[in-house]
């Protein structure tokens, strides 16, 4: 199915589709020691689907909302190979690495073409395409290894917080808060594992559908929208960027999300943003301390204190920004010096003792609770 075509053009691109699909599967389900032995055979059938130049690639095919469609398929491929042969430690890595490289790299320059074109007939296949190349990105075990694009993929990920007023609300913060403590809310833990999933369902008319082979499939068939999608993954993604930069990278990024919560605050769409900046910055936060190479400069750590500590200060956000704020200065806490966490937890009660809020004072041992355990 993908080595040889049909005579039909409309039939090929569905085989194409479906015999990803069926790799995608097997490399998801079968044990790895069976398909050891043809690994590099596996690796090579991507290599006609991404090689030459994009641009004329794009230029030359006539349905292209079917051909999107056998990429993004393609790459879900792609990310179950990463999945199934390349873990942190194998002594193979380098082999397999440098070809998954080179498509990715090739699917990342078909996203951004066709977001130049703008092409709003078929945007969401482009938007799947997207979720589903940011997800491969994300399965690598290292996100040095594709430095070299770092800059395109960072150009994909702050989409949210360059033109927030377009992107939904995330719906993955309560994934990345700390599940030990969910006791702090706002979410009350159900009975079991099947009453937590009924309480945290967000389902929609379109998106993705649960695939049977994931690791831990939900219970619910019905699937998240593409859009929610997209901007989870993109946050996710920009977290791993975020702990990836060196300073100045940081800087730039903490300036764009500053910008954001401050453009944002009397706009219909801030709520939503200020949940997206939340997302964001406790996926990068926890992406650093997985690799803490060494301390954070001090410019980095306030001017992250100093947008948590914003959002903190306004009276009118929910409990699981509240929350994620607090942890945040957590994470920031174990992220610096000893010195930095004496000064930000005496300006974290300043900030809220100096609260003529009734509810604000009220929650404040949430908020400390919040922080000692991101800390």
């Amino acid at each position: 199915m993908l080595t040889e075509s049909s005579r039909n053009p409309v039939a090929a691109i569905v085989e194409k589709e479906a015999g990803w699909l069926l790799l995608s599967s097997l490399l998801s389900s079968m044990p790895k020691q069976e398909l050891e032995d043809q690994v590099f055979d596996i690796l090579s059938l991507w290599a006609t689907l991404f090689s030459g130049n994009p641009e004329r690639e794009i230029q030359k095919i006539e349905d292209l909302a079917s051909r999107i469609c056998v990429w993004s398929a393609a790459v879900d491929a792609l990310t179950s190979f990463v999945r199934c042969f390349i873990s942190p430690n194998a002594a193979n890595n380098g082999i397999l690495l440098q070809p998954v490289m080179v498509y990715l790299s090739s699917a990342l320059s078909y996203i951004l073409l066709l977001q130049r074109k703008e092409l709003p007939n078929i945007k969401p296949a482009i938007d799947i395409f997207i979720i589903r190349t940011l997800m491969a990105y994300r399965a690598l075990p290292d996100s040095m290894a594709y430095k070299s694009d770092h800059t395109q993929i960072i150009q994909l990920c702050t989409f949210p917080f360059r033109d927030a007023a377009r992107c939904e609300e995330s719906s993955c913060l309560r994934l990345l808060l700390d599940k030990r403590d969910a006791w702090l809310g706002p979410w009350i833990p159900g009975r079991d594992w099947f009453e937590d999933e009924v309480r945290a369902f967000q389902g929609g008319k379109d998106g993705l559908m649960p695939c049977v082979w994931d690791n831990e499939p939900s219970s619910f068939p019905l699937p998240e929208t593409i859009n929610k999608m997209l901007v989870n993954q993109m946050l996710l993604c920009f977290g791993i960027m975020f702990a990836s930069q060196d300073s100045s990278g940081m800087l730039m990024l903490l300036g764009m999300v500053e910008q954001c919560l401050k453009a944002g605050k009397k706009q219909s769409w801030h709520e939503a943003s200020v949940t997206n900046i939340c997302v964001g910055l406790l996926a990068g936060l926890k992406a650093l301390i997985a690799l803490r190479p060494q301390p954070l400069g001090p410019e980095i750590l306030h001017g992250a204190q100093a947008i948590f500590q914003s959002i903190l200060a306004e009276g009118d956000i929910c409990a699981s920004q509240r929350r994620a704020s607090s942890e945040g200065l957590g994470l920031l806490a174990r992220l610096g010096n000893d010195i930095f966490t004496a000064k930000m937890t005496s300006c974290f009660l300043v900030t809220f003792l100096g609260q003529q809020i009734s509810t604000m004072l009220a929650q404040l041992p949430l908020h400390l609770a919040a922080f000692i355990a991101g800390e």
